[in-house]
């Protein structure tokens, strides 16, 4: 269900109008009558491009020829962009119905559709054979004649049977963002249809395309794929309460991951047989080095006011208490309860759950320098998670910034927060000449030890600090307490591993889109790549991740697990 704003003009879809053009009923009579209109708080004319979309779907799906079209603006999501149309059993219905649609905003054509579901006492969805030629005729009545799909595989989803249409040409498929998905019910309709990013529409021209005809052959191309060992052994930690005891999981993950771009980050050039590159990289990773740490094995902990000013007067040689102090309790996305302590002036009448999105803010009349800390908790273990500081007009220093002081700092730091004895931690350095930024993820037993959706910004441990006065910026941890690791010796081999990434997705021979954003085009490669396809959109607009778990192979058991 796609969430948007309603109160617009509502018509009546069976309808045929001058200013807005909506198609007859179909049951094979021509004859138009005037619109039906609902009385709505404001009316809002229905584009004309968008009116031609929503009859094209009409005669696609008869059951909505009946149905009242309610215009509910732009849409912005993950995979589409159009604007939303919403289709009610009555005027009344206008705001409650779960029935809807997204249409491209320039052109009208149809990139989303979703209607309820209907249940049925003796299930009748249509055979496999049913399903992929009906799906078939109603992409193609979608967008006309000129682009070829294929029937790739048939799948139950729940409730929904589901069909997945690949874009061929040249006997080659397209990457997946060309793929479109049609599912029905359990009473045989028509209720989803997606296209990724619109692509259904774009048209290819085969002379753009590089030919097949010199390729290497499969077996080389598995031969080379294995060759380029695109696998890493990994720790992964799941999503957790700080307090809670975790167990890692072992597993195979695919470097360079797997839905970030048109390809997954083991494709090879179908003509060489070395690693695809991408064109448009989202960051610049920056490289890392590993270091032997001797944790002190200090346990930071805070409950109390007296015990945080004593923890940020020892780890970070920061004095507070001239300074108003605000303790703040909340929790957020049922994870722990975390406990605030703010230090500093943020003004009369400012809540104080507000102060910690207010940190930079400082009153009229606060002097140069003033500065506002704050110290994040576990309220119930009382273990140190971040702290923060910041100050009012920080003055521009004439003192040069200083990097290997900072890293000297970071690395003190690192010690007193890791575990009692030798550590080996992976540094990412970051930052700019203001800042220095410290990422830190530690290894145990030589493997790296990563969170499911830790962003790359980010680190077990991270680390900022002014790179004029050397002061702290922020210091998070993001470590559970405690951790159980599996021994390495239970990982199975390598080659085991990609043995089976290889029989749960073969490699298949694609034309892969590399589009330039800068110059606005589209550079076509033909590639060998794992034939995992997406089944749904997503959004990269919260940064990219460490690991991409969308699929990795569970380094105990061999099994291959799919997470999207």
């Amino acid at each position: 269900m796609f969430k948007v704003k309603r109160t617009v003009s509502w018509f009546l879809s069976g309808t045929l109008a001058a200013a807005t053009v909506f198609t007859a009923p179909l049951s094979g009579a021509d004859a138009t009558s005037p619109v039906t209109v609902a009385q709505a708080q404001s009316v809002v004319a229905v584009p004309m491009h968008v009116t031609k979309g929503v009859q094209k779907l009409v005669k696609l799906l008869p059951e909505l020829s009946s149905r009242y079209v309610v215009y509910g603006g732009d849409v912005d999501g993950p995979g589409v962009s159009g604007v939303a149309v919403t289709f009610a059993q009555s005027a009344a219905e206008a705001e409650s119905s779960m029935d809807d649609a997204i249409f491209d905003g320039q052109t009208g054509e149809l990139l989303r559709l979703h209607l309820t579901p209907k249940a049925a006492a003796k299930p009748a969805y249509p055979t496999e054979k049913q399903a992929k030629t009906r799906a078939l005729a109603f992409v193609a009545g979608l967008q006309g004649t000129g682009n070829t799909y294929q029937a790739r595989e048939v799948y139950k989803n729940k409730d929904l049977l589901t069909v997945r249409l690949v874009r061929v040409l040249n006997n080659v498929v397209l990457d997946d963002d060309y793929d479109c998905l049609v599912s029905f019910d359990a009473s045989g309709r028509i209720v989803w249809f997606s296209t990724f990013d619109g692509r259904l529409y774009e048209k290819v021209s085969p002379s753009s395309l590089p030919s097949p005809q010199r390729v290497i052959s499969a077996d080389q191309a598995v031969k080379k794929w294995q060759e380029s060992r695109p696998l890493e052994l990994v720790y992964l930690l799941p999503i957790h309460n700080h307090s809670d005891q975790v167990e890692a999981k072992l597993a195979y993950v695919l470097k360079n991951g797997i839905i970030t771009q048109q390809h997954t980050g083991s494709a090879l050039d179908a003509f060489s047989g070395k690693r695809l590159l991408p064109t448009n990289t989202r960051s610049t990773t920056m490289p890392s080095k590993t270091i032997n740490v001797t944790g002190t094995g200090e346990k930071w902990v805070a409950q109390t006011e007296p015990q945080a000013r004593d923890l940020l007067r020892m780890l970070f040689r920061v004095e507070t208490e001239k300074l108003p102090l605000s303790i703040y309790e909340a929790s957020y996305d049922d994870g722990p309860v975390l406990r605030y302590f703010i230090w500093g002036n943020f003004g009369e009448g400012v809540p104080d759950a507000d102060k910690i999105s207010r940190m930079s803010t400082f009153p009229e009349g606060s002097s140069n320098g003033e500065q506002h800390h704050l110290l994040v908790t576990d309220a119930k273990t009382g273990e140190l998670l971040e702290f923060s500081t910041k100050v009012n007009n920080p003055q521009w220093s004439n003192v040069k910034t200083d990097k290997k002081r900072d890293r000297t700092e970071a690395e003190k730091l690192l010690k007193r927060l890791t575990p009692s004895g030798s550590n080996q931690i992976q540094i990412t350095e970051d930052g700019n000449e203001r800042y220095t930024s410290i990422v830190a993820d530690p290894l145990v037993n030589g493997i790296p030890v990563y969170g499911i959706n830790q962003s790359v910004e980010n680190g077990m441990y991270t680390i900022r600090i002014d790179s004029w006065t050397g002061a702290w910026e922020q210091v998070s941890i993001n470590k559970p307490a405690s951790v159980k690791y599996p021994a390495r010796s239970q990982a199975l081999k390598e080659q085991v591993a990609m043995t089976r990434l290889l029989q749960t997705f073969p490699l298949e021979l694609a034309y892969i889109h590399q589009p330039d954003y800068k110059k606005g085009t589209i550079t076509w490669k033909l590639g060998y790549d794992l034939s995992f396809r997406q089944t749904r959109s997503h959004c990269f607009c919260g940064g990219e991740f460490k690991v991409d778990d969308t699929f990795y192979v569970d380094a105990v058991t061999g099994k291959v697990i799919v997470n999207e």
